[in-house]
């Protein structure tokens, strides 16, 4: 299993990282050219898998890595490497060393997968090496500088690989924080295969949805914790490029979905592993930044869309629209810069490092935790229903975070209930919690255009008008609080497996 820890850099900051302290000798310079092999219909990419064949010191050596996970930049998969005698895959020579795995003899006795193996994209890169020994870990270290190449199609390659020869992997987080301190630093949860493969299939960044979660019937909490916490964290970061480089309002929507739901998991997680406050801190300021735009986002794409008034006329509404939009870029951008910063880089690694130092230590059933868990939270949901007023919105705003912390928490256990009953609560609370979120996003749409009135006082009339059209709106479509009260006390909580 190969366990390693990626981190970007600009190409500026090549040489601090050359001549840091932490590094000592001289490094090892090779020069390395790989290419990724795959089928025209990518049937190896389709089942996780990657094959390459790299010279090395005058050497054909074949690499296929497959499965495994990556957490919070901690990239651990299954690596299988020998020398060959070509430029081309030795399947055989594959074979033999994957020995009896079931599942990645199969990947390789697909039909004429030999003769259907075609060249896809190549990486070149200058490679200096430094191999370290760190509080009783050997961590090899290696700035890539090159590129990937598929056709006429070149991206940069400018990154560090800490790779864990042996030891504890939160060494890696340890030394990654060390050289943070000096060098200005970014996680990645994509690799070199994975970029080349974004030119094979010319895709963008799109919107990285969260995976449905898998735990065994008997997990333990020391197994659950990571895998849930994790989960977020993959929602998280496989957003950030498109959020730092598109205006895609969906992938900014992910991620700050992907945050909430972290902030969901470590609540629910406090009893058992409470996290530090400088974290919990951290995550709250990346949380408040994404939402800042977020709300920006919904306004100018949904919200301002509902007042029924041509956009040209005399209520003004184009430039209340313009103004919207300046700001919703403005909020974007700020987002973007958040993510490119050391503050976000140290937020990721010191996480991925808790979580690794804290999951060992837990005791118990995931399944008897997410039992009393979810009583706790459906009992503190029909209370919070009981207590909605409609002259009182922050009580429907109270109901709708009970729902979401009750629907995130299923969620992350799912595997562990019936999959009927289950279906039918996390229904039940995605409805609540829409009726109730069309609410509260106009009572932030309100607060929003009342910035906008005080920054941009010429745009009063548009505004105010705006802001009227929306209470009236409001106070004709009310969200039916004693139904939805109704149909969430009708719930019975989903069963276990």
């Amino acid at each position: 299993m190969e366990v390693e820890l990626k981190l970007l850099l600009a190409p500026e900051h090549n040489e601090l990282v050359q001549q840091h302290p932490l590094l000592g000798e001289p490094a090892r310079v090779q020069h390395l050219t790989a290419r990724y092999f795959d089928t025209p219909d990518l049937h190896l990419l389709r089942h996780g898998a990657g094959l390459r064949v790299r010279k090395v010191d005058g050497e054909w050596v074949q690499t296929m890595k497959a499965g495994g996970s990556v957490q919070s930049g901690l990239h651990s998969r299954n690596e299988w490497e020998g020398v060959v005698d070509r430029s081309w895959p030795r399947l055989g020579k594959l074979r033999k060393l994957i020995g009896d795995d079931p599942q990645w003899l199969a990947v390789l006795d697909e039909t004429n997968l030999k003769e259907r193996l075609e060249p896809l994209f190549l990486v070149d890169v200058q490679r200096h090496v430094w191999d370290l020994e760190i509080d009783g870990n050997r961590i090899e270290v290696a700035l890539d500088v090159g590129h990937i190449e598929r056709k006429t199609q070149r991206v940069p390659v400018n990154e560090i690989e800490l790779e864990l020869k042996d030891g504890d992997p939160a060494g890696l987080y340890a030394f990654a924080l060390q050289l943070l301190e000096d060098i200005p630093l970014r996680l990645s949860n994509i690799n070199k295969a994975e970029r080349g493969y974004m030119l094979v299939r010319d895709t963008g960044q799109a919107p990285f949805r969260a995976k449905a979660l898998e735990l065994d019937a008997d997990a333990t909490l020391s197994d659950a914790l990571p895998a849930v916490l994790g989960n977020c964290l993959e929602h998280i970061q496989r957003n950030e490029l498109a959020v730092i480089d598109s205006d895609d309002p969906e992938t900014l929507h992910q991620m700050r979905v992907g945050v909430r739901r972290l902030r969901s998991a470590i609540k629910l997680f406090d009893p058992v592993a409470p996290c530090p406050p400088a974290l919990q801190e951290d995550i709250s300021w990346l949380g408040t930044v994404l939402g800042a735009a977020r709300d920006w986002d919904v306004m100018l794409t949904s919200t301002l869309q509902h007042i029924d008034v041509s956009p040209g006329g005399q209520h003004g509404l184009m430039e209340l629209q313009s103004l919207a939009q300046q700001t919703a870029q403005a909020k974007r951008q700020e987002a973007a810069q958040a993510l490119l910063s050391p503050r976000y880089t140290k937020l990721m690694l010191t996480l991925g490092s808790w979580m690794l130092q804290t999951a060992p230590l837990l005791n118990g059933s995931a399944a008897q935790f997410s039992r009393q868990t979810m009583q706790q939270l459906h009992k503190s949901l029909l209370k919070r229903a009981a207590r909605m007023d409609d002259g009182d919105p922050a009580s429907a705003h109270r109901t709708r975070i009970a729902a979401k912390r009750g629907r995130y928490a299923l969620e992350f256990f799912h595997a562990l209930y019936r999959d009927k009953s289950t279906r039918t609560y996390l229904k039940a609370l995605a409805a609540a919690q829409e009726e109730l979120g069309q609410h509260n996003d106009l009572v932030v749409a309100d607060r929003l255009l009342q910035e906008l009135a005080q920054q941009h006082p010429p745009a009063d009339g548009a505004i105010q008008f705006a802001r009227g059209y929306l209470v009236a709106q409001q106070l004709m479509q009310p969200a039916d609080l004693d139904a939805i009260s109704s149909r969430l006390h009708a719930l019975r909580l989903p069963h276990m497996r």
